[in-house]
C-alpha cells in the first residue's frame, strides 16, 4: 500500500519539471520559409555585386578609350609648338625672296638669310637640337661621324677627318644626325714606290 501512495507523488513531479529552453523545433514549413528568405537576400546582393563588376568594367573600358585619345592627340600635335616656331622662318625666307623680286641688291638678300639661318638655328637651339663640332683634322668617330668618301693623303695620318661634308647634329643626348665626313685612308702602294710623286694631287 505504500508503493501506491508514493507513485501519483513521482507522477506530479515529472509533471511540473522545467521544459527545455527553446520551445518546440520548427516545422518543416518554417524551415524551408527561412531557406527561401536567405537565398532571396543572397541573390539579391549577387545581383548588386554583379551590376558594381558591369559598372567597373564599363569605366575602365571607357578611361581606355580615353587614355588612347589624349595618346593619339599627343602624338599628331606633338610638334605644334614647333612648327608655329618654323612658320617665322618661312616669313623671313618669304621677305626674302620678295626683296629680291623687286630688285633688291645681292647684299641685302645675303643679310636676309642670313638673318633667317640664325633665326632657324635658333629654334632648333630652343629645342634641343645642337650642331656638333667641326671634326675637320680629328681622328675619325664612327659614333658621330660617317664616312662619306675616303680619299689618300700624305700630311694627314690615315683614319683621319680631312673634310667635313654635312654637319652633324645631336637632340639632347640622343645623334640625330652624323656628320658626313671624307676621312684619310693608308697610302696605295704605288704611293709609296721610288720615283713616285709624293706630292701629287689628292685622289
Amino acid at each position: 500500500m505504500a508503493h501506491r501512495k508514493d507513485e501519483p507523488r513521482i507522477q506530479t513531479e515529472a509533471q511540473s519539471a522545467p521544459k527545455p529552453e527553446g520551445g518546440a523545433p520548427p516545422t518543416p514549413e518554417e524551415r524551408i520559409a527561412k531557406l527561401e528568405e536567405e537565398l532571396r537576400l543572397k541573390t539579391e546582393e549577387a545581383s548588386t555585386n554583379r551590376d558594381l563588376y558591369l559598372r567597373a568594367v564599363a569605366d575602365a573600358e571607357n578611361f581606355r578609350k580615353r587614355l588612347q585619345k589624349d595618346k593619339g592627340d599627343a602624338i599628331r600635335f606633338a610638334n605644334e609648338t614647333l612648327l608655329r616656331d618654323l612658320l617665322h622662318v618661312v616669313d623671313n625666307l618669304e621677305l626674302a625672296i620678295e626683296h629680291a623680286e623687286l630688285g633688291g641688291n645681292g647684299k641685302s638678300v645675303r643679310e636676309g638669310v642670313e638673318l633667317t639661318l640664325r633665326l632657324f638655328r635658333d629654334v632648333l637651339e630652343r629645342y634641343g637640337v645642337k650642331e656638333l663640332s667641326d671634326p675637320t683634322g680629328a681622328a675619325f668617330d664612327p659614333s658621330t661621324q660617317e664616312a662619306a668618301e675616303v680619299q689618300t693623303h700624305h700630311e694627314l695620318a690615315p683614319n683621319t677627318v680631312i673634310r667635313q661634308q654635312i654637319k652633324g647634329y645631336r637632340y639632347n643626348d640622343r645623334l640625330l644626325r652624323p656628320a658626313r665626313v671624307v676621312v684619310a685612308g693608308s697610302p696605295s702602294p704605288s704611293d709609296a714606290e721610288p720615283g713616285g710623286d709624293e706630292n701629287g694631287p689628292i685622289q
